[in-house]
C-alpha cells in the first residue's frame, strides 16, 4: 500500500469516527456496563452488532450504491428514498440527537459548576450559537471539530486506562443470563443513533475519498471499507473502555440512578476535581459540533428533497427551535421517548443496508425491496403500538416471532417477505 492511500485512509478513518462518536453517546455504554455487571462481555456484543458493526454495514452500503444515500434512487422511486431520508434526518436531528446534545451540555458542563444558571437560559444560548454557526457555515466548526476531536479521544483514553488499571478484579453479578444481556446491549445500541448517522453522514467521508483520486469502484471500497475498519476500532476502544468503566463503577445498579449520574461519578472518581472539568469541557464542545454538523445537514437534506422550496435556512430554524424546545427535557427523558421512535426507523434502516449488501447485484427488481422495507416499517409500528397501549394479541404475537427475545423480531419476516417477492417476480 502506497504513503497517500494509507494517510487517505487513516484521515478518514479518523474521520469516520469522529462522525459517529457523538458526546451524548458517552452515557449509554457506562450504563449498560452498570447494569449488567459480570456479563458486561456478552451485553457489549450485542451492542457492537447493533451499533459499530451495523453503523459500519451502513457505510458501505452507502458506498455500494454510489456517493451518498439518496442515490438509492436510481434503483427505487424517489418518493420512497426521500421518505426514508426525511424519517432518518428528522428522527437524527430535532427530535433526538441535537436537544440530546444541550440536554447532556447542561447536565454535565454547565450545571454542576453554574447551578444558578437555568436550562431555559442556557439552551437560549446553547442554541443560539448553533443556529448562528450553521447558518453561516462558519470554518469555525471545522478548527472545533479538528482541535476537540483529539482532545476528546485523548481525555477519554487518560479515563479509561487510568479507570481500567484501579477497577476491582471482580464484576457484580446482576442475575441476568447470557440472552437477557445480549438483547439488553443491542437494544441500547439503538440509542446512539450511529446506523442512521451512517446512512447520513457517509457520503462525506466517500465523497472526500473521491476527491483523492479513487474514483474505480474497487479503490472505493477498499479505501471505504479499511477507513471503516479503523472508525470500528476506536468505537471499540472507547466504548469497550467505558462499558466497563459502568460495569466496575461499584455504583448501584437500581432504577433510580440516571445515565448522567454514572458519567460524572466515573469521571471524579478516576480523574477527581480536574479531570472532571477536562470532560466536562471536552463533553460541551463536542455536543456543539455534532448539533451544528446535524443541523446542517438537515438544512442541505430539506432543501434538496423540496428541490429549493424549503430554503436552508429554513431547514436550520426549524431543526434549531424543535431541538431547544425538546432540550429542556433531562437527558433520561429524551433517552425513554427516544427508545420507541428508534424502535421504528432502526429497523427500517437496518433492514434495507442488509438487503442492498447481501442482494444488491442480484436481484435488481425494486419490488423485493419495497416489499421487505414496507413489512418491516408495519410490523415495527404494530409492536410500538402495542408496547404503548398494552394489547395484549400485538404482544403475544410479537412473543411468538423469533429472535424476540433479542428485539429482532422483525428480521426473519422481513428476510422471507424479500425472497419470496424476489422468486415471484423472477417467474413472472
Amino acid at each position: 500500500m502506497d504513503k497517500k492511500k494509507f494517510i487517505t485512509i487513516l484521515t478518514a478513518g479518523f474521520a469516520l469516527f469522529a462522525m459517529f462518536f457523538g458526546a451524548g453517546n458517552l452515557v449509554i455504554p457506562p450504563y449498560i456496563g452498570l447494569k449488567i455487571g459480570a456479563l458486561s462481555g456478552v451485553a457489549f456484543a450485542g451492542f457492537f452488532v447493533s451499533d459499530i458493526l451495523l453503523s459500519f454495514l451502513a457505510v458501505v452500503m452507502v458506498a455500494s450504491v454510489g456517493l451518498t444515500f439518496t442515490d438509492l434512487g436510481k434503483r427505487f422511486p424517489p418518493l420512497f428514498v426521500n421518505a426514508l431520508v426525511f424519517l432518518i434526518i428528522v428522527t437524527l436531528g430535532p427530535l433526538i440527537c441535537v436537544p440530546r446534545t444541550g440536554s447532556t451540555t447542561y447536565e454535565v458542563a454547565v450545571q454542576p459548576f453554574f447551578p444558578q444558571i437555568g436550562k431555559i437560559t442556557f439552551g437560549v444560548l446553547y442554541f443560539g450559537i448553533t443556529l448562528l454557526l450553521s447558518i453561516s457555515k462558519a470554518k469555525i466548526v471545522d478548527i472545533i471539530g479538528k482541535i476537540l476531536t483529539p482532545f476528546l479521544i485523548l481525555s477519554l483514553t487518560i479515563l479509561i486506562v487510568v479507570g481500567t488499571i484501579n477497577a476491582p478484579k471482580e464484576l457484580v453479578d446482576n442475575g441476568y443470563s447470557f440472552g437477557e444481556a445480549f438483547a439488553f446491549g443491542f437494544s441500547k445500541g439503538y440509542l446512539t443513533l450511529d446506523v442512521l448517522a451512517g446512512v447520513i453522514f457517509s457520503g462525506l467521508i466517500i465523497s472526500s475519498i473521491v476527491q483523492e483520486g479513487y474514483r474505480s469502484e474497487a479503490d472505493k471500497k477498499q479505501v471505504t471499507i479499511l477507513s471503516g475498519v479503523i472508525a470500528a476500532g476506536c468505537l471499540v476502544f472507547i466504548y469497550g473502555g467505558l462499558l466497563y468503566l459502568g460495569a466496575t463503577s461499584n455504583l448501584s445498579s437500581s432504577e433510580g440512578i440516571s445515565y448522567i449520574d454514572i458519567l460524572k461519578h466515573i469521571a471524579y472518581n478516576v480523574l477527581g476535581d480536574n479531570g472532571g472539568i477536562v470532560i466536562s469541557v471536552a463533553v460541551a464542545f463536542a455536543c456543539l459540533t455534532s448539533a451544528i454538523a446535524i443541523v446542517s445537514a438537515m438544512g442541505e437534506i430539506f432543501e434538496n428533497i423540496s428541490k429549493g422550496r424549503i430554503p436552508y435556512k429554513w431547514g436550520v430554524w426549524i431543526c434549531t427551535l424543535v431541538s431547544f424546545a425538546l432540550s429542556i427535557r433531562s437527558v433520561d427523558e429524551i433517552i425513554h421517548y427516544a427508545g420507541y421512535l428508534l424502535d421504528f426507523s432502526y429497523p427500517i434502516t437496518i433492514a434495507l443496508t442488509l438487503f442492498v449488501l447481501f442482494f444488491g447485484k442480484r436481484v435488481q427488481s425494486n419490488a423485493p425491496y419495497i416489499v421487505g422495507v414496507t413489512l418491516t416499517a408495519i410490523l415495527s409500528g404494530l409492536f410500538i403500538i402495542g408496547d404503548l397501549l398494552h394489547i395484549a394479541w400485538i404482544n403475544n404475537f410479537k412473543a411468538l416471532l423469533p429472535l424476540a427475545d433479542y428485539r429482532i423480531e422483525w428480521f426473519i419476516p422481513a428476510f422471507l417477505s424479500f425472497i419470496i417477492t424476489a422468486i415471484i417476480v423472477k417467474r413472472v
